[in-house]
Parts: C-alpha cells; sequence; structure tokens
C-alpha cells in the first residue's frame, strides 16, 4: 500500500425497509447494539473508563481484525439519526477521518422507510460500501418489502 495514493472519499448507500422508521429505528437507533443486526460485528464492548468520561464510546470487535473504537457525535432519536466517528484503534490509522452517519427517512404511508448510511474518510479505495451493504442484507431479511 505503500505506492496507493489516499484520497478523499464519500460514501451514501441506502436500502427500503419495509417497516415504519420507528420500528427500524428500535433495531439500528441504538449506538451499542450495532452488533446485533451487523453480521459483520462479533461484539460492541463499553469501555472500562465510560463513566470517567463525557464522550460515548463504543468498541467494535470483527472477526479476524483488531478492535476499533468510535465515538458518538450527535443522536437525535425523534429524526431518527446519528453521527459518530473513529476515536482510535489500527482500522481508524489506515482508514483516515472517518466520519459516519445514519439516518431513517419515513415513507408516504408510514409502512416503510429508507435507511441511508453515509460517511466521509480518506483512503485508497472504497472501504465501507460492501460492509454498509452486509448491514442492509441483515436488515432487508428483518425487514421485507411486502
Amino acid at each position: 500500500m505503500s505506492d496507493s495514493v489516499y484520497r478523499d472519499w464519500r460514501v451514501v448507500q441506502t436500502v427500503e425497509l419495509g417497516a415504519p422508521a420507528a420500528a427500524v429505528w428500535a433495531v439500528v437507533g441504538g449506538f451499542f447494539t450495532i452488533h446485533e443486526w451487523h453480521p459483520d460485528i462479533e461484539l460492541t464492548e463499553i469501555g472500562e473508563d465510560q463513566t470517567s468520561i463525557p464522550e460515548l464510546r463504543r468498541i467494535l470487535t470483527f472477526a479476524g481484525q483488531p478492535k476499533t473504537v468510535e465515538q458518538l457525535v450527535s443522536m437525535d432519536n425523534e429524526d431518527f439519526h446519528y453521527r459518530y466517528k473513529w476515536h482510535k484503534g489500527a482500522w481508524g490509522e489506515r482508514i483516515q477521518n472517518y466520519v459516519a452517519s445514519i439516518r431513517l427517512l419515513e415513507l408516504a404511508g408510514g409502512t416503510r422507510c429508507i435507511m441511508q448510511w453515509s460517511s466521509t474518510f480518506r483512503y485508497t479505495e472504497d472501504a465501507l460500501s460492501e460492509f454498509y451493504w452486509n448491514g442492509f442484507h441483515a436488515l432487508q431479511k428483518m425487514f421485507p418489502l411486502a
């Protein structure tokens, strides 16, 4: 990778789900529960220092990968939206300046919604689309379109 050129990326992925935004948010809206719906994440932990720092941080365990720590930037449960960023760990030292957002948008009729997962980062290639789609496929099984 030493001869690869880093560049700025913006990835925006969306999926339509067959449930109201509130029902999907009950699954995806928990900052510490991403492992419960995303198949690539084995475990989400809360750090031992969490009670002594003001920021909310999660420690993610991926199969065969070093742990990474992400920090919540903002949470809006009424608007079904949260933002987070990489805080520490080897992954974010390679994929630099990672900031991401999960948002749900209610569709007319209130029986379906769109989930948008977006991010900006600096790396040699798109490092997130496949990961986002792995999560989307799991959610499509939970919330199929009628």
